[in-house]
């Protein structure tokens, strides 16, 4: 799975997420997927605008889709592989 946030022209913030194969088998399995949304580094009271979901059949190529997606005002902020899971 891929994460990122872009700031819109209005200042709310656009949640994207990049859904792999593994995911949907992991869903498909019946095993929820959990990230901490901290780790997007949203500041506190900023109103988020929307989410986008996109999917690629690996996590290359959903790399390469969100290549697409960068433009030079970009953060790019790398989350480690497996975020924790919830209590």
């Amino acid at each position: 799975m891929v994460k990122a946030t872009a700031k819109m022209s209005d200042g709310r913030v656009l949640i994207v997420m990049g859904i792999s194969q593994g995911n949907v088998a992991r869903l498909k399995h019946g095993d929820p997927i959990y990230f901490d949304p901290a780790a997007l580094r949203i500041d506190p009271g900023t109103t988020i605008g929307g989410i986008t979901l996109f999917y690629g059949e690996t996590e290359a190529e959903l790399e390469r889709t969100l290549r697409t997606l960068i433009g030079p005002q970009t953060e790019v902020i790398v989350v480690p592989r497996g975020d924790s899971k919830p209590i």
